[in-house]
């Protein structure tokens, strides 16, 4: 033996099966070793929920959220290049009531893209919020010359305008712990479950870095329809062959490794067929979502759905606090972007309301919270080819009941949307943040129910920023 080659250790084996917990079994589910049992439900009015939207490539909130009054409509404007159409180049919405124009949003100066209505309706209601200018931060930067005169060294966020890294950080925020975990995996790790309990990260979307925790192991559920080994069906051999392969896994053997993984293995079986029932279900709510055949993101909130109706009626066991991950790609947009954005905040804009309505049909709509995050918003200046370039600071939704979200109101201001202006960190509309993930994840935490420690714990940058609750939910 080499003598750099190691035995591993009890613990090294530990965590070598957390890590295949968290991936897909051959295809089926991740981390089946804590999944649910029929048991008894917790408390009525206990559960509650929030519901990470992932909008992927960096969402353009520039043209998602538009001012509306003249002078700031006009500043807009001009750094958009003018109207945007297929051929121009240029990137502005028509505003607030002229023909395409953006859709106003009541007691504000400001509306949201063409393709929202549904966004617009929820508004309306007092069921979705906004939350602007939100970014990645070490700590607060009161001015450009603050992030300029900082620029490489601790204090600013590394490797801003890269997709991948600020991926990551808004998933598991600008930190040097561990950076295996994500920000709300630190927090299921605080969240105590029972035995045989669904466990409180889920993702519809494949792994997810923001549900990675240092203990608790999130599962993944196939963004539509249910649990199965893949390349497996109902016909005689290829049931033959699923049981030899059970078979193998129940096989104990010399090596405790391996027969931990048979176990594993063994068990994400006999747990994903409890599940099957439950997701099999669609049909009951996918009528919410009037895009479910064709949006990938309706489909994967849809299965978020069923299990969060599961969980509250009793069906399956569930932790108290639990928190699901669903995504949406496509907003990597340097070229074409009008032709590109719109079909997507439509996708977004429904899959919500689909969303809220399905939580109003199972009345929970006051106990879950869905919230968008994105890489990063993009420059405001349009880039060659009708698109535009990465930038910072991003707006974002929060949607919910009125018990749940402070609905029909703005927290936070639009950035000063003059190209290298007071808050401009270059000279093409990259927006310092006034925001930083850890407030805003903080602020989903307390509601959620987790303790100080607990927040302090997944959110290790909140002790440099005065106010750790934004004051978006009630």
């Amino acid at each position: 033996m080499s003598k750099n080659k190691q035995v591993p250790s009890l613990e090294a084996r530990r965590r070598a099966l957390r890590k295949i917990g968290g991936l897909t079994a051959f295809g089926l589910v991740p981390g089946l070793t804590t999944m649910l049992s029929a048991q008894t439900a917790e408390a009525a009015g206990s559960y509650k929920a929030i519901v990470c939207v992932f909008l992927f490539g960096g969402n353009d909130a520039n043209n998602m959220i538009v001012p509306t009054d003249a002078p700031t409509y006009a500043t807009y404007l001009a750094a958009r290049g003018g109207i945007g159409t297929t051929s121009n180049g240029a990137l502005a919405l028509p505003n607030a009531g002229q023909s395409g124009g953006v859709l106003p949003l009541a007691n504000t100066n400001l509306g949201v893209h063409p393709s929202m209505p549904e966004l617009q309706s929820l508004w309306a209601s007092n069921n979705a919020a906004l939350l602007l200018n939100v970014g990645n931060l070490v700590q607060p930067l009161a001015s450009v010359a603050a992030y300029s005169s900082g620029y490489g060294g601790p204090t600013i966020p590394v490797n801003l305008f890269s997709h991948f890294d600020q991926q990551q950080q808004m998933q598991m925020t600008s930190t040097t712990i561990d950076p295996t975990t994500g920000w709300a995996g630190r927090l299921a790790d605080s969240i105590s479950i029972a035995s045989g309990s669904m466990p409180v990260g889920i993702s519809a979307a494949g792994n997810a870095q923001l549900l990675a925790g240092a203990s608790s192991v999130p599962i993944v559920v196939p963004q539509k329809g249910t649990l199965q080994y893949n390349g497996f069906n109902s016909s005689s051999p290829s049931q033959a062959r699923l049981s030899s392969l059970q078979s193998l896994f129940g096989i104990s053997g010399n090596s405790t490794f391996m027969s931990s993984v048979g176990s594993v293995q063994s068990d994400s079986v006999t747990k994903a067929n409890s599940l099957k029932s439950i997701l099999q279900s669609a049909a009951a709510v996918s009528g919410n979502f009037p895009l479910y055949s064709t949006s990938g993101l309706s489909q994967q909130l849809a299965q978020v759905a069923l299990l969060i109706q599961a969980a509250a009626n009793g069906t399956i066991t569930a932790p108290s606090q639990q928190i699901f991950f669903v995504s949406l790609g496509g907003f990597d947009t340097h070229n074409n972007e009008l032709a590109i954005q719109g079909p997507l905040l439509a996708q977004l804009s429904s899959g919500l309301n689909g969303f809220y309505n399905t939580m109003v049909q199972i009345g929970q709509s006051n106990n879950v919270v869905a919230f968008t995050l994105s890489d990063f918003a993009r420059t405001l200046q349009p880039a060659s080819g009708g698109g535009t370039d990465h930038a910072w600071g991003s707006h974002h939704i929060i949607v919910g009941g009125t018990g749940a979200v402070k609905g029909g109101q703005v927290f936070g201001t639009l950035p000063n949307l003059t190209l290298g202006g007071p808050s401009d960190v270059t000279q093409e509309g990259r927006w310092l943040p006034k925001y930083s993930i850890d407030q805003y994840g903080a602020t989903l935490a307390s509601w959620l129910g987790a303790s100080s420690g607990a927040i302090s714990n997944a959110f290790p940058n909140l002790v440099n920023f005065s106010t750790s609750n934004l004051g978006f939910l009630a």
